[in-house]
């Protein structure tokens, strides 16, 4: 017998042994069952520890870092803005603004409406501390639903101590509601996978929508990922996933509705989730980004120097227009920039520049440089970790979609290690499954070892007799 296990998504159980079922397939969790309680007691436990170190990341670092001009000026006076009922306008204007999606901001603005505006920006950022505690949160309930309990919690424990988890929880930027978006998206997708439901296809699309008006570019998991779900969730016939298929994308579609209406209505020339996609391009299509050190990065000097008149989606015009010139006059040097980008992205290029360069987005240097070797620490554990789910059966490939969308977009615009965040949520729980088995490798070696000296492991053997 079976059973599902409540609403989070979580795998169907054998209520006899405990195994997970996925699909049409019994299998056993990797590192063994364990009782739904326990599990969500462990947890809590760790979802506890992270809060503290993010509410104390912010209080101890962040909160005094307000001297650096960058996009989290937009989100925090949007942010505000909204608590007094002024729908997003430019910083220090009246101006109308889409520079970014409206998710974040309308994220942070309660807590600007509760303390207003002369307490800062702490509790700004303790909004974010908050999300990224819940991101550990969905990161346990994710690796619980792909392969077990004990994946789960390992998975949760990473993302709790990963500095590229809590240094974007201390500032105000769209990394964080990212990566929580991220984790709702795969939870959709694997309740998808197992009851291909009408509410499971639109749970899917409100996800993939909501997490498109975080990061514009978000808005590909749509095509690379509800697309593929939704075709290959069974047991379904080929219309009813078509259907599915069509009621996910609506979903999307309506989540998305409101503020691209609004932009439409609003800006002279067509503008749907974001004008900011001008200076992002301009920025990263210039002489100190095709040559020199900067290579592949973005430069605030080539963006600043395309200043055109107009509202926003007039300007965004305009800058998209002069980068594209420069990258068509500059043809024979896109494949190094292009591979320069994917580079820093993925931090094999520059890395240690790259920690250097976050530091003018809020991002201690110390703490990047913790993140970059953890990262590097958990590439190869996540390699293995793929290898175990796929031995397993487990079809995981929707951990890897999201590497593809993301190495898509930097090799479009520039590469970023903060435009990693969504992977972030993957490689934890990819990288859990080596680190289950490896500690229930060696609890086994450790106990075969200590029966061994007590003399109580193997066969006895009979005592040799002593001369007199």
């Amino acid at each position: 017998m079976t059973t599902t296990d409540g609403d989070t998504g979580a795998a169907p159980t054998d209520t006899a042994t405990g195994d997970t079922v996925t699909g049409d397939t019994l299998l056993r969790p990797i590192g063994g069952p364990m009782r739904r309680s326990r599990f969500y007691v462990a947890l809590t436990a760790i979802v506890m520890a992270a809060a503290g170190v993010r509410v104390g990341y912010v209080l101890i670092v962040t909160r005094h870092e307000n001297s650096k001009v960058y996009d989290s000026l937009w989100y925090g006076f949007t942010a505000l803005g909204l608590s007094i009922g002024q729908f997003f306008r430019v910083a220090f204007g009246t101006a109308l603004s889409a520079a970014h999606p409206p998710v974040t901001s309308l994220l942070l603005a309660p807590s600007c409406w509760l303390f207003g505006f002369h307490a800062g920006t702490t509790p700004q950022r303790m909004t974010m501390a908050i999300l990224g505690t819940a991101v550990v949160f969905g990161v346990g309930l994710l690796g619980r639903a792909l392969a077990g309990p004990w994946v789960g919690l390992t998975a949760a424990l990473l993302a709790a101590g990963y500095p590229n988890f809590w240094i974007p929880n201390g500032i105000l930027m769209s990394e964080t509601p990212a990566m929580l978006g991220m984790a709702l998206v795969l939870l959709a997708i694997v309740r998808l996978r197992r009851r291909p439901t009408v509410v499971s296809a639109v749970l899917l699309g409100v996800a993939c929508g909501a997490e498109a008006l975080v990061r514009a570019e978000l808005i590909l998991f749509v095509p690379f990922l509800l697309v593929p779900a939704a075709l290959a969730a069974r047991p379904a016939s080929l219309g009813r996933k078509l259907g599915l298929l069509g009621l996910g994308v609506l979903a999307s579609g309506l989540v998305l509705a409101p503020w691209v209406g609004r932009n439409l209505a609003t800006f002279k020339d067509p503008t749907y989730i974001s004008t900011g996609d001008g200076l992002a391009l301009l920025g990263a299509n210039c002489k100190q980004t095709y040559y020199g050190p900067t290579l592949g990065s973005w430069a605030l000097g080539c963006a600043l120097a395309g200043s055109s008149r107009g509202d926003e989606s007039v300007q965004a015009s305009a800058d998209q227009h002069r980068a594209v010139t420069y990258a068509e006059h500059h043809e024979g040097r896109l494949p190094v920039v292009v591979a320069a980008r994917i580079g820093r992205l993925w931090d094999v290029y520059q890395p240690i520049q790259m920690a250097d360069y976050d530091v003018n987005e809020g991002r201690p240097r110390d703490a990047s440089l913790a993140g970059l070797f953890m990262y590097w620490a958990l590439v190869p554990l996540a390699v293995v970790g793929m290898v175990v789910l796929r031995r397993r059966r487990l079809r995981a490939w929707i951990l890897l979609v999201p590497a593809g969308v993301l190495t898509l977009t930097a090799a479009l615009f520039y590469g970023l290690v903060r435009f990693r965040a969504p992977f972030e949520v993957c490689l934890v729980v990819m990288a859990a499954p080596t680190l289950v088995l490896a500690v229930q490798g060696t609890g086994r070696l450790v106990s075969w070892a200590a029966r061994r000296v007590t003399g109580r492991g193997g066969r006895h053997r009979r005592p040799v007799p002593v001369d007199a």
